[in-house]
């Protein structure tokens, strides 16, 4: 029985999991036999990983339940498990935005993660099932991908210097650049290139539907690509408006789901928060969450003064419709 790596045992243990439960109590060895599991690592996923699967607030009543003897093993699905969470359209048209993104990277992406697309084409199928019966059908528009996107993408993972001929749109005029690019990002349904351009010895952006002509050259890069995965990069709490809010200390533990929070005690009965807005829709869970009780101290000039309430009236006409 040869050792799975991280990927093979979170596939093999969600297999696992619905027929355990389903069994009542199955000896650990036939689990072993069934699903070609080696037994050390199958308790140490069901002790170290399953033990911690749930929702907020990760009470024992929103926890996967794991009860393992000498011989035999149960799971109890919590409340939550006991029927599929019904998904909001909004998180509807996000999985399927993401998934259709990834989709239309087909070619450039590494080859494990090519291999995935097959399955995750016929999931997006199924989602489109379920919002097929709106009244207000919402189309989903990605950035369409240009000529050059998929040479970009390689030049990053390649780590090649490339030489562009670029339309110049507030000269209108064709200028030849090397660049060294960085990553790739869309806006307002247009891909853009960032990247070190060796012409002007300064970081830029390009718009990829304005590049005419590729060519790689033979140099060497003065860069590296940006990696997403450093928060450093991705996520500069500096540059977003901060709002400032006063709870009860009673309810301090509610913001223990929100990151990047920072708070100081103010008195016995109140404790002051920081709070650096992301998004907007962000900022309203929030104060969905925080309740009656928050107090806004201060608000960003960008957001409205009746963000609030205007927020909790949306939130009922969702319910109420």
């Amino acid at each position: 029985m040869r050792k799975m790596n991280s990927s093979e045992r979170i596939k093999r243990l969600l297999s696992v999991l619905p027929w355990i439960e389903s069994q009542n109590g199955p000896f650990v060895e036939e689990v072993v036999a069934r699903f070609d599991y080696p037994q050390k690592e199958l308790i140490e996923d069901l002790e170290n990983v399953v033990f911690f699967v749930g929702i907020y607030p990760f009470t024992p009543d929103c926890l996967i339940e794991v009860s393992i003897t000498e011989e035999r093993v149960w799971v109890r699905y919590a409340d939550w498990f006991r029927q599929p969470m019904k998904l909001s359209k909004r998180e509807l048209t996000s999985l399927r935005a993401a998934g259709e993104a990834l989709i239309a990277f087909s070619g450039s992406l590494p080859e494990e993660i090519e291999d995935e697309l097959g399955p995750l084409e016929r999931a997006l199928t199924k989602l489109s099932i379920f919002d097929g019966g709106s009244e207000n059908p919402l189309e989903i528009k990605l950035a369409t991908p240009t000529k050059h996107l998929l040479e970009i993408q390689k030049s990053i993972k390649n780590e090649t210097v490339i030489q562009i001929e670029y339309l110049v749109g507030s000269r209108n005029e064709i200028s030849t650049r090397k660049i060294e690019p960085k990553k790739i990002f869309a806006d307002g349904g247009k891909w853009y290139v960032q990247a070190y351009c060796k012409s002007s010895l300064a970081s830029k952006t390009f718009r990829v539907d304005r590049i005419k002509e590729i060519k790689v050259l033979n140099e060497v890069r003065e860069t590296k690509p940006v990696d997403d995965s450093d928060d450093k990069d991705f996520f500069n709490l500096e540059q977003f408006p901060v709002a400032v809010i006063e709870i009860p200390i009673k309810d301090k533990q509610l913001i223990e789901g929100f990151p990047n929070i920072n708070f100081e005690k103010i008195s016995d009965e109140k404790i002051r928060l920081s709070c650096p807005i992301a998004s907007e829709v962000w900022f309203r869970h929030l104060l969905m969450v925080l309740g009656a009780e928050a107090e806004l101290i201060e608000i960003p000039a960008e957001i409205e003064s009746d963000f609030r309430s205007k927020g909790a009236r949306e939130i009922l006409k969702i319910y109420n419709s």
